[in-house]
């Protein structure tokens, strides 16, 4: 495969790396592990499991990784998709400036 310079114009690697300790840093803290899966061109792709006993809500958790990426002008609430998804699954769509993040949680059955 070669390597494509016109793809990282669009590309929003750059602004995730930025996010990516931060959204770690929150999901830990709200009980969550966090990972990466997918491209990183467009968007990021998470997925998220309960890490600990004690720990918050799939909402809460969204909530969260939305409060931290957003800008100081810029602030949407996470959209839940009510559609049913496969394993317990539930995606959330979280806007930040110029991307969006697809939060995949493997919610406790």
């Amino acid at each position: 495969m070669a390597f494509n310079l016109e793809k990282l114009k669009d590309n929003d690697a750059i602004f995730w790396t930025f996010q990516w300790p931060k959204i770690r840093e929150v999901a830990a803290a709200c009980g969550w592990a966090v990972a990466i899966h997918g491209s990183v061109v467009h968007d990021l792709d998470l997925m998220a499991m309960p890490w600990v006993e004690e720990h918050t809500t799939a909402d809460n958790l969204a909530e969260c990784i939305a409060s931290v990426v957003a800008s100081k002008d810029f602030y949407r609430e996470p959209i839940k998709d009510e559609k049913s998804k496969p394993n317990n699954r539930v995606v959330y769509t979280i806007f930040a400036a110029t991307s969006y993040i697809d939060l995949n949680v493997i919610k406790e059955r």
